[in-house]
């Protein structure tokens, strides 16, 4: 019932719903082209911009997670609407950033906008040159691939490469190789 209702709601303001669409950017980088590719749960094109809709079973990212690009799923894919559009629409401006939880459980679900308006906009936009930004600096041969960037988000395992970097090795032993 509670999906239902969001739907009859969604839907009243005459939206082009848009359901696992894949889009894609690219842009030039020092070491050539970078493709930027996003599959959306869903987007809601109105006559003023995009809602922008990831649909979730856990835990839905805290707003600061997704301001400080920790959750960029949202904002990225806003920008490459902003930026390119779909392959229907052309560029489009991001006016709402969406999460929906889905658990069907005492609390069937909720609806929490992240960002909307000019904020969802430039959310996206910053998502954006934050990722270029990113890019740019590992395309130098200079910049270290490091193995543990945020702990604080990896859970109780650790990274999928941590045995290659010798992670658990140094985290435990510490110092050097050879060192007592």
């Amino acid at each position: 019932r509670w999906l239902a209702g969001f739907e009859m709601r969604r839907r009243a303001r005459g939206i082009d719903i848009r359901v696992e669409e894949t889009l894609s950017l690219t842009f030039e980088a020092p070491a050539g082209p970078f493709t930027l590719t996003a599959k959306a749960d869903r987007i809601e094109l109105s006559s003023t911009g995009a809602a922008v809709l990831d649909f979730k079973t856990g835990q839905i990212p805290s707003a600061k997670q997704l301001k400080t690009g920790f959750s960029p799923q949202l904002t990225l894919t806003g920008a490459i609407l902003a930026e390119a559009g779909s392959k229907t629409s052309g560029p489009v401006e991001p006016e709402e950033l969406t999460y929906v939880r889905v658990v069907g459980r005492k609390v069937p679900g909720e609806a929490k906008t992240m960002a909307e308006g000019a904020e969802a906009a430039h959310l996206s936009e910053a998502a954006l040159a934050g990722l270029k930004a990113r890019v740019a600096r590992f395309d130098s041969e200079r910049t270290p691939y490091l193995s543990w960037v945020a702990p604080q988000f990896m859970g109780n395992f650790g990274g999928n490469y941590d045995h290659l970097a010798r992670v658990w090795e140094w985290h435990v032993v510490g110092g050097e190789e050879g060192e007592t």
